[in-house]
């Protein structure tokens, strides 16, 4: 049995040393840096499948991380206060999931940016006034898939 749990824990420190090794190689460590708080934390609770609370928003964290959505320093300031107040894990679960809710807020917020649920204002460029037909130069039949063109006048 002891065999198998120092296997885990050194298959786990491998895992949480390549992670971070990546994050060099990709030019962002000096970010992850002042976030090792969060490694020793995944390294210490993502044992085994099941792994609880704290694992789950560790896992969640990490992957937030890792798509560039950074936890903020009163973040990583909470999760070193949680760490060092174990074996209680009230403050680092509380520390996790503010965490979490604060990456996931920056993710919002760069999703919408990209994809922004409203539609963009179209100030009628492109678009006669109602009522009108599209405009077609004479002799010419009219296209379903062809744009109107540009039409700007008094409506």
């Amino acid at each position: 049995m002891t065999l198998q749990t120092g296997n885990l824990r050194r298959a786990v420190t491998a895992v949480a040393s390549g992670v971070m090794a990546a994050g060099l190689l990709l030019g962002v460590g000096s970010a992850t840096a002042n976030a090792d708080v969060l490694d020793d934390v995944g390294a210490k609770y993502m044992e085994g499948a099941g792994g609880g609370q704290i694992s789950n928003f560790v896992k969640e964290a990490l992957m937030l991380r890792g798509e560039g959505f950074k936890p903020s320093k009163g973040n990583l300031d909470a999760l070193q206060a949680g760490w060092d107040y174990l074996p209680n894990q009230t403050r680092l679960v509380d520390a996790l999931k503010e965490t979490v809710a604060h990456q996931r807020k920056l993710q919002a917020l760069t999703q919408h940016q990209v994809n922004p649920k409203q539609p963009p204002n179209n100030l009628g460029v492109g678009q006669p006034p109602p009522g009108t037909g599209p405009a077609q130069p004479p002799g010419v039949p009219a296209d379903p898939g062809q744009s109107p063109g540009v039409f700007i006048g008094a409506g």
